[in-house]
């Protein structure tokens, strides 16, 4: 009797092991500032990863699950999957292999078929806002912020948009770790783990994107690039390249050249039109604050971009609301 009962203790405690990693994968993981286990649940075990190394991926606890089975000097070892960037190879592209025909699955509400290039499982969206935001302004609101005490008039973002993000239409936190979704939404975003990227786009996102220093670059990705089915490097370089092509705009140099004045609507749909084609400016809005009619952000509908895809190529009509005129607010409070 004894053994009966310590044989099925011993395949239940084998089916708990397995059902945490039942999704094999090839891959690899590279680590932010992670901590891996030897069990989920337990947490046992528990080991520093080194922030910027790369690891075999082995399996994941279900198809598009949120903890990764990594390979550590041998052994097996789980980590949260969002602490790092997980990559796989072609065998179970996209992101993550399909058990169903993908055209077979009804796609989510909002969102393109899950066989839109580089698409996770579930399925990308079909449509994107690109938000620029005009930092003088925003200053006026948030003068504490690090970015904002270190504003100067001849710095980058005294005269040009910056990256606010790139947002995925109606999706949000995808397969973000409940405690750093937590994290973001109280923002906390000194909290979520680095954001992994090569030092080109770093450099590039440090220049066009100021609220890095208050590690804006962590809230985008967690909020809106985790449904974006690329890399964190692929998902900010297109961002990057869409804001540059803006700033080489005429919209810029209009922007630019009326600091401290009234800009018109009207005034910056012609300047569109003209860098990006007849009817361009339908896919623009215009925003500003309730109460000081301050240019706050200029918002761009956009199809999903694609890595080298023109602005022209991707504008899509908006039906979003517009400030009619707009104050372009200078550096300084």
């Amino acid at each position: 009797m004894r053994f009966l009962i310590g044989l099925l203790l011993f395949f239940l405690m084998l089916g708990q092991q397995l059902s945490y990693a039942d999704y094999n994968i090839k891959g690899s993981f590279t680590a932010g500032e992670c901590t891996a286990y030897s069990s989920i649940k337990g947490q046992n075990e528990p080991i520093e990863l080194e922030s910027g190394k790369t690891y075999q991926a082995t399996s994941l606890n279900k198809q598009d699950g949120d903890f990764v089975v990594i390979k550590v000097n041998g052994k097996s070892k789980w980590v949260t999957k969002s602490c790092g960037t997980l990559a796989l190879n072609e065998a179970n592209s996209p992101a993550i292999a399909d058990t169903v025909d993908p055209s077979k699955q009804a796609p989510p509400i909002g969102t393109a078929n899950g066989q839109v290039q580089g698409c996770p499982t579930k399925g990308c969206a079909a449509n994107y806002l690109l938000s620029l935001s005009w930092q003088s302004s925003f200053c006026q609101t948030h003068p504490t912020k690090a970015e904002c005490i270190k504003q100067s008039v001849d710095g980058y973002d005294a005269t040009n948009f910056t990256l606010h993000g790139l947002w995925p239409d109606k999706l949000s936190y995808c397969g973000v770790a409940s405690v750093d979704r937590e994290n973001d939404e109280n923002h906390n975003w000194e909290q979520l783990p680095p954001v992994i990227t090569d030092e080109q786009t770093h450099q590039d996102l440090t220049a066009v994107m100021p609220g890095i220093i208050s590690d804006l670059d962590r809230h985008e990705w967690y909020k809106h690039g985790t449904c974006d089915g690329r890399s964190a490097d692929q998902y900010y370089d297109i961002a990057i390249n869409l804001l540059k092509e803006f700033n080489g705009s005429q919209v810029r140099e209009l922007i630019a050249s009326n600091i401290g004045q009234t800009v018109t609507l009207e005034q910056v749909r012609q300047a569109f039109d003209s860098s990006f084609g007849e009817g361009a400016s339908n896919s623009l809005n215009l925003k500003c604050g309730k109460d000081d009619g301050l240019l706050s952000e200029v918002r761009l509908k956009i199809k999903r971009p694609q890595e080298g895809q023109k602005l022209a190529e991707v504008l899509i009509p908006s039906g979003g609301l517009s400030c009619d005129r707009v104050i372009v607010d200078a550096v300084g409070l």
